[in-house]
C-alpha cells in the first residue's frame, strides 16, 4: 500500500504599526486592529490561491492545490476538449459529476463568468438554476441539486494543452470543480491554534511596532473518487448541450 502525506506549509508575514499614528489617531479607530486584519486577509487570499493553483514542485513554499492533486483522468478529471480549450458541454459536466463514487458531492465551484454563461444557456432552453434565499436573504443557486459557489480566486485565464490544465495564466480557459467536503475528500488542514499573531516589539529602523502573522496550513485530498473537475473550458463562449 502506498502511503500519501499532506504537508503543512507556512503562510504569513509581518505587519508594522506606526507608533506616531497609534498615539495621535482617535481612540475610536483601532489602527492596530485594521493593520492586522488587512494582513490576515492577505494571508487568506494567499491560501485560496494555493487551494486551486498551489504547486509544491515549482514553488516549494506552497502546498499542492486542487489542480495538481486532481491529475487522474480515470478517477476525477474530464477534459472539455483535446486542444487549447473547448466550449463547455453540459453533457461533459454531468460526466464529471458522475465520476464521483462513494461520496455525495455538494458544491459546483466556478468563476462568476462561467456561472453567467451557464445561466445564458439555461435561459435559452427555458430552464434555470434553482435558487433559494437563506435566513440572511442571500440568494443561493443550485444546478441539479449541487450548490453553485463562485470564487474570485478561480481564474478565467488558465492555459490548457491537449484539453488539460497546464498553468493558471496565459490562456482563456477555466475549470469547474465538483466538490465533496468531507474528512477523506477535500479538507483544509492546519496546526493547532490556527492563525497566530505574535508581537515582536519595537523596531530599530523605524518608529513602529511589528506583529508577525503565521499560519501552518495545507490541503488534503485523500480519496480521488470523492471530488472531480472539468478543465480546459474555453471561458469566452457559448455553453452547449
Amino acid at each position: 500500500m502506498t502511503q500519501a502525506t499532506a504537508t503543512l506549509k507556512i503562510l504569513g508575514g509581518d505587519a508594522d504599526v506606526d507608533n506616531f499614528l497609534m498615539a495621535t489617531r482617535s481612540n475610536h479607530l483601532d489602527l492596530k486592529g485594521e493593520v492586522l486584519d488587512d494582513k490576515i486577509k492577505s494571508v487568506r487570499e494567499k491560501y485560496l490561491d494555493g487551494f486551486y493553483y498551489g504547486n509544491a514542485t515549482t514553488s516549494p513554499k506552497t502546498f499542492n492545490g486542487l489542480q495538481v492533486l486532481m491529475t487522474s483522468t480515470t478517477y476525477n478529471t474530464v477534459h472539455a476538449g483535446s486542444g487549447t480549450g473547448t466550449l463547455l458541454s453540459i453533457v461533459l459536466l454531468q460526466s464529471a459529476i458522475d465520476l464521483i463514487t462513494g461520496y455525495t458531492p455538494s458544491k459546483l465551484v466556478m468563476t462568476k463568468g462561467m456561472r453567467r454563461y451557464i445561466n445564458v444557456y439555461l435561459d435559452s432552453i427555458g430552464d434555470k438554476f434553482t435558487a433559494v434565499r437563506d435566513q440572511y436573504g442571500k440568494m443561493i443557486e443550485y444546478f441539479r441539486g449541487l450548490q453553485i459557489v463562485t470564487d474570485d480566486n478561480l481564474l478565467n485565464t488558465e492555459t490548457a494543452a491537449s484539453g488539460a490544465y497546464t498553468a493558471k495564466t496565459g490562456g482563456g480557459n477555466t475549470t469547474i470543480f465538483i466538490c465533496s467536503f468531507e474528512p477523506k475528500s477535500i479538507c483544509g488542514i492546519q496546526a493547532e491554534g490556527g492563525i497566530q499573531t505574535v508581537p515582536l516589539g519595537d523596531l530599530e529602523t523605524k518608529d513602529a511596532k511589528r506583529w508577525r502573522i503565521k499560519w501552518y496550513c495545507g490541503l488534503m485530498f485523500e480519496d480521488l473518487r470523492s471530488s472531480a473537475k472539468i478543465d480546459g473550458i474555453d471561458f469566452d463562449g457559448t455553453v452547449a448541450a
